[in-house]
């Protein structure tokens, strides 16, 4: 993965990722600050996918206690989790 993300493309990626999961319910476009819970990106079982996407795709590594709406909710949200995690602003113990 190149040293340094920018924002817009990795929101990109992570709508790419998503749009591909709601497709099968109609959804043809989401906002950067919409609700992934709501469009039942980001459920119990969606999550593990979702982590697994972005630990693949950006090589970073997620920590259970990283898990949750205050990074996933969005794909904003996690645009910018991701992007900390490569800059090594948040822990990657």
């Amino acid at each position: 993965m190149e040293k340094s993300l920018d924002t817009a493309g990795v929101e990109q990626r992570i709508l790419d990722f998503v749009l591909t999961k709601v497709e099968a319910r109609g959804i043809t476009h989401m906002e950067s600050t919409g609700s992934l819970v709501a469009a039942g990106v980001v459920d119990s079982l969606g999550v593990f996918q979702f982590v697994a996407f972005l630990e693949e795709m950006f090589d970073i590594r997620v920590r259970d206690d990283e898990i949750g709406l205050d990074n996933f909710e969005t794909i904003e949200r996690a645009a910018r989790f991701v992007i900390q995690k490569h800059q090594g602003s948040v822990s990657q113990a």
